[in-house]
């Protein structure tokens, strides 16, 4: 059920599902999603005493039509909660909650109103995703709606529209504020009276001569958590403490609910982002073909290692990232590096075998360099199919990132290392192995200290990359002596619980 624009700005506050304001959805309505977290809700109600979330929709609406000046905005539409959901039957209650992946798929737009106080504002300038809002990002309902759009509209293949409306100042600070005196006229336009928070807001000083509302766009992205800045990377990106079912909730009858959608979604987005990624990846190859440029097998590419920072041992680093020189003669030769990324995308344990099909396929078979699972969700029986299963038979690859994996602690080394003992690991040609935050302690540290000195599998390694786990300084020193064992193989150690002796 939705209600139209015009229908919504004649009515002058957020309206409930018994004004019987709704209709059904039509096929030429452009949907706004109003995403938002309760401002009231011990008292049952969305917005506060003076309807600021009212006229922040109004206006954020707006700005939104205006951005986007080839829709007809009397084809706009808006789904919010307490509308758009029945609010007095459980029954049709529970019915209007399991439709909202029905009407995340079907909307346009997803529209979240930022709170007018001062650390949301200050927080809105910075925000980079909708878990970066503050009073919503924390919330695992205002997650699950986030998702949900950000999921389907991927494997749909639209665009990614999510939208924040609000107050952005980054001098934002209630002590500097004066409701009491302060001009209503100031910067703050409504067809409501504004809010004591609102008015406080329009008065605060600073550069700029106070704060705006503005129009963000966001979308959650790689390079947070502690990997690789990924700009420009298509698609949504969520790690393991962004997802839904990790967020805050009244009921924990509601995670339940709440994971069981994740899971439905998830699935479906992890199964299109593999095939996804195995079309690029195949179309890519064709193209350079074409263009006879040859990928490459044997070995050399561009990778990235540690400068001479060195530690307690030569072949430890601690710091800082490098090129090495082969990879301009890698360059001249007409060798080009190809990455099957999943960066990201929620792959599970269980997803493993279906991404094994993909990497089967003939064309990523024989091409790929560089198998980038990090920031997943892959576990120990997960680690034991890559290894034993798919690995060895990338005739071609030559690093595996497996960084921001929480779920691999020990039981995944175990697993890898278990692995290794087995005889169709053995043409392995792996150069780069990164295993940066993964929840990996001494105890794991033992496990690759102990194949790395007594294992003739994986002689090709030159880099191993233990950065940002739990190692304390016995770990290190056990993984160090064990590297020496491996002529020039290199340890990053950087972030891990280390003396500085």
């Amino acid at each position: 059920m939705v209600i139209e624009l015009q229908k919504w700005k004649t009515l002058g506050h957020f309206p409930r599902s018994s004004e019987g304001v709704t209709r059904l959805v039509r096929s030429s309505d452009e949907v706004i999603f109003i995403s938002h977290r309760w401002w009231q809700p011990a008292a049952g109600h969305p917005d506060d005493t003076y309807g600021s979330k009212y006229g922040l929709i109004c206006r954020g609406v707006d700005q939104l039509l205006r951005r986007h000046s080839g829709i007809n905005p009397s084809n706009a539409v808006l789904w919010a909660d307490f509308a758009s959901i029945e609010q007095d039957n459980r029954e049709l209650q529970q019915a209007g909650i399991a439709s909202l992946v029905v009407y995340a798929a079907r909307s346009s737009f997803v529209l979240t109103p930022v709170q007018p106080e001062p650390t949301a504002a200050r927080a809105f300038v910075t925000a980079q995703g909708p878990g970066d809002l503050v009073n919503y990002g924390d919330r695992a309902w205002c997650r699950l709606e986030t998702y949900v759009f950000l999921c389907l509209h991927e494997v749909m293949r639209r665009d990614l529209l999510y939208y924040a409306y609000g107050t952005a100042y980054k001098y934002a600070d209630s002590a500097n504020t004066n409701p009491t005196v302060c001009n209503q006229r100031a910067n703050i336009s409504s067809t409501q009276n504004p809010s004591l928070s609102t008015k406080a807001m329009a008065c605060i000083l600073g550069q700029g001569g106070g704060p705006r509302e503005i129009l963000k766009l966001l979308v959650p992205s790689a390079g947070k958590n502690g990997g690789e800045s990924k700009v420009g990377k298509e698609g949504a990106h969520f790690s393991r403490d962004e997802l839904p079912s990790s967020g805050e909730v009244t009921s924990e009858l509601d995670r339940r609910i709440i994971r069981r959608i994740e899971n439905d979604v998830r699935t479906t987005y992890v199964n299109y982002a593999i095939l996804s990624m195995k079309a690029k990846f195949d179309a890519a190859a064709e193209a350079r073909a074409q263009k006879g440029l040859r990928i490459s097998s044997s070995g050399h590419s561009t990778l990235r290692f540690l400068p001479e920072l060195r530690s307690t041992f030569g072949n430890v680093t601690t710091s800082g990232t490098s090129t090495l020189n082969e990879s301009q003669s890698f360059r001249e030769r007409g060798l080009l590096q190809m990455t099957f990324d999943l960066n990201g995308k929620q792959v599970r344990s269980e997803d493993v075998d279906f991404l094994k099909s993909a990497l089967w396929s003939g064309t990523v078979k024989h091409n790929v360099n560089v198998l980038d699972l990090s920031d997943n969700l892959i576990g120990a029986s997960g680690v034991a199919t890559l290894f034993k299963h798919v690995l060895p038979h990338l005739s071609s690859l030559i690093e595996l990132n497996l960084s921001n994996n929480p779920k691999l602690g020990l039981e995944g080394i175990k697993a890898l290392v278990k692995s290794f003992h087995d005889e169709s690991t053995s043409e392995l040609k792996l150069r780069t192995l990164r295993l940066s935050h993964c929840l990996l302690g001494d105890k794991s540290a033992a496990h690759l200290a102990n194949w790395l000195q007594t294992s003739t599998s994986l002689r090709s390694l030159k880099l191993l990359d233990v950065g940002f786990n739990d190692m304390q300084d016995d770990g290190v020193w056990l993984l160090a002596q064990a590297s020496m064992t491996r002529g020039g193989l290199k340890l990053k150690v950087e972030g891990n619980n280390i003396s500085a002796k």
